[in-house]
């Protein structure tokens, strides 16, 4: 008989590090599903943590506001609710239909508001890329798997980090995944400039 579909919060979790590995993502785009669900998601029920679909998206946000005070700006306040929506809702599509997965803003229509509405394709319309649909396939299997470990978000574009700069203010950074001890140097000294107090020696 095949496997139940997994919607917990823990395949949630695999489904973010899975796609950003296989490039089905912008890397900077799961780093922020990441962060986001890591933190608005960490107290749940029961219930919801063995399907996320059961979650309130909204009343989960309020609690772990009220949980943080002041913990996100209030500029982060509304891109951490769309990117838990969003992370939940891509998952929840791959889950329910892997073979047909496409990358996120694949037949996406966007409102003036940002919000999106998905528009079912016709027989003659675009076809989601054979790649993307052969590793949502293979993705699906690999992830039934108890215990497996996945590759670190490798893609295209680099590593996409994360630094707690200050109290409710993590910044983000992308840099190259082989990036050296020079460039890096570099961006240090960059960095330095942008500070309003920043002198020349």
């Amino acid at each position: 008989m095949p496997a139940e579909p997994d919607y917990s919060r823990a395949a949630l979790a695999r489904f973010i590090e899975f796609v950003v590995a296989k490039g089905l993502v912008n890397p900077s785009t799961g780093q922020g599903w990441r962060v986001a669900t890591s933190k608005v998601l960490e107290e749940l029920t029961a219930e919801e943590r063995a399907d996320v679909r059961r979650i309130d998206t909204e009343a989960t946000f309020r609690a772990f506001l009220h949980r943080h005070p002041g913990r996100l700006s209030p500029a982060s306040v509304g891109e951490y609710r769309r990117r838990v929506g969003r992370a939940i809702e891509e998952f929840v599509r791959w889950v329910d239909d892997p073979g047909a997965y496409t990358s996120p803003g694949s037949g996406v229509v966007r409102g003036g508001d940002g919000a999106s509405s998905r528009r079912r394709r016709s027989r003659g319309g675009a076809r989601p890329d054979p790649g993307a649909t052969e590793q949502a396939v293979n993705g699906q299997r690999n992830l039934g798997q108890a215990g497996q470990q996945l590759s670190p978000p490798r893609a295209r574009d680099g590593l996409a980090l994360e630094y707690p700069l200050r109290p409710g203010f993590l910044a983000q950074v992308v840099v190259p995944a082989d990036l050296t001890v020079d460039e890096a140097r570099r961006m240090g000294a960059f960095l330095l400039t942008l500070s309003p107090d920043y002198k020349p020696a």
